[in-house]
């Protein structure tokens, strides 16, 4: 007996009412009825006001989903730490016998089936279960389109269905396209993508710490663009970044030697040209990948003219700076 059946029945009994009336006052068989109180099957939708009139109470009372829902995500939560599979899987199905078609419920199913796959050393087990998580999370995709979690497990599944061209072209849909490559490439291509990766990291903590712009910040800047350089991944213009922005906050701290420095660095950026290709010693590629377009000299030469020219930097060019 599920949460409803077992709610109509008491609201019933409490009534005092039998099945026979339950089945007349709405215009159902009494089959239908018994088979609500058991769980064998829902009253449809348009039935839950008739309902909740006729057993006195409101639909939101009838169905009280909130506590109901409260226990199950309760429960699947504690069956987290059990340590077998199965009883974990379970649960989640018990829990959507309660709410059937429930997205979030499903995609825990599914989530699961996944991870016992991987642990399961019986081939033929092993592809049941990627199956089933592939039939939930295919419908889960269809209904709700806009569950990206859903599409990033989907991914996952086919690539250990062997299902590789779906799982790359799934990929794509995701905003964490780039991560999910690592579950479908393998060989070369897996190693380029966790280089990639690993770029996109630097890059990303780089933004952030030049977000911050505190001195501190800007020296942890310079030290990770100088030690990626070092790589010959072609990131001169960042570095150029770097020195201006340490030159306009020398210059607002009225500390004009620490500028000249940091813009004489700048311009030594310009004049090594470390952009120049030079290949590893062993002959392989770099290890952090060059994501950017690099800069010619030029170029860089043009940037580091935009930086001298900030009204800014006029306090140094009053002392003779050049």
């Amino acid at each position: 007996m599920n949460y409803l059946g077992k709610k109509l029945r008491e609201l019933r009994i409490k009534n005092e009412m039998s099945q026979e009336n339950v089945a007349k006052m709405l215009g159902v068989s009494v089959q239908a009825v018994s088979k609500w109180e058991n769980g064998k099957s829902y009253p449809d939708i348009s039935y839950l006001v008739p309902l909740s009139d006729l057993l006195h109470v409101s639909v939101d009372d009838l169905l009280d989903k909130d506590k109901n829902r409260e226990k199950w995500e309760d429960a699947s939560f504690a069956a987290l730490a059990n340590e077998d599979g199965n009883a974990r899987i379970q649960v989640l199905k018990d829990a959507l016998i309660e709410f059937p078609g429930d997205h979030r419920f499903r995609y825990q199913l599914a989530s699961e089936e996944f991870f016992l796959a991987g642990r399961e050393t019986d081939p033929n087990k092993r592809m049941r279960l990627l199956a089933l998580a592939d039939d939930h999370l295919e419908s889960l995709r269809k209904e709700y389109p806009e569950f990206s979690s859903a599409v990033d497990m989907h991914v996952r599944v086919l690539a250990a269905l062997g299902r590789k061209d779906e799982a790359l072209d799934l990929a794509k849909l995701s905003a964490n396209h780039e991560r999910l490559l690592l579950f479908v490439l393998e060989g070369e291509e897996l190693k380029r993508q966790k280089r990639k990766l690993a770029t996109l990291s630097v890059l990303n903590l780089f933004a952030d710490l030049m977000r911050e712009g505190s001195k501190e910040a800007l020296n942890k800047a310079e030290a990770l663009i100088t030690t990626v350089a070092a790589e010959k991944t072609q990131f001169a213009g960042l570095l150029l970044d770097v020195y201006y922005q340490q030159a306009l906050l020398c210059c607002k701290e009225k500390d004009f030697d620490g500028a000249v420095e940091a813009l004489k660095a700048a311009k030594q950026v310009v004049k090594s040209d470390p952009n120049a290709e030079a290949a590893d010693d062993n002959g392989s590629e770099p290890f952090f990948q060059p994501l950017i377009l690099p800069k010619t000299q030029d170029e860089l030469q043009k940037q580091l003219e935009r930086y001298l020219q900030d009204e800014r930097f006029s306090c140094l060019r009053s002392m003779g700076v050049k």
